[in-house]
């Protein structure tokens, strides 16, 4: 079996994502790997781009980046205190392709994820991230699929 030394665990702050990150930090606490905890900053198509006024100009990409790192913080000092070594990774882009992107730049063994099991219509239009990065991720992918009462 390959040896399992650092593990992404990419988080959108759900109950979902929260679940799939306690499943990391396990496995990260048994193969004493390193956990990296991400937070993807995806782009928001504002009105000009469908031809509407544009509206007042607010960095929304700059502030959701500083909200997710305050927020990414207590997160993995917790998870540092459990002695996991742990580190928090803010980025921005299309969520799949920077989780795979950041998996080859960081070469971890193993990327853990949630998802949200949406089907029908709501996978229709929402997509699905994690299966958009099972099949483009250049390592194992766990995927953690959360109960409606979890």
């Amino acid at each position: 079996m390959p040896s399992i030394s650092k593990i992404l665990c990419p988080i959108d702050f759900s109950r979902h994502s929260q679940i799939a990150l306690e499943h990391a930090e396990s496995i990260a606490a048994k193969f004493g790997a390193e956990l990296i905890v991400a937070h993807i900053v995806e782009p928001v198509l504002y009105p000009v781009a469908y031809g509407l006024p544009p509206v007042a100009p607010v960095n929304y990409e700059e502030n959701a980046k500083e909200s997710a790192v305050k927020a990414l913080a207590p997160l993995v000092e917790a998870l540092n205190g459990r002695g996991v070594v742990a580190r928090a990774l803010v980025d921005s882009g299309t969520a799949s392709m920077r989780i795979c992107d950041i998996a080859g730049e960081e070469q971890v063994s193993m990327v853990v994820l949630a998802t949200h099991g949406y089907t029908g219509i709501r996978h229709v239009l929402l997509g699905s991230t994690a299966e958009r990065v099972v099949r483009k991720s250049p390592c194992p992918v766990l995927t953690v699929k959360a109960t409606d009462d979890e």
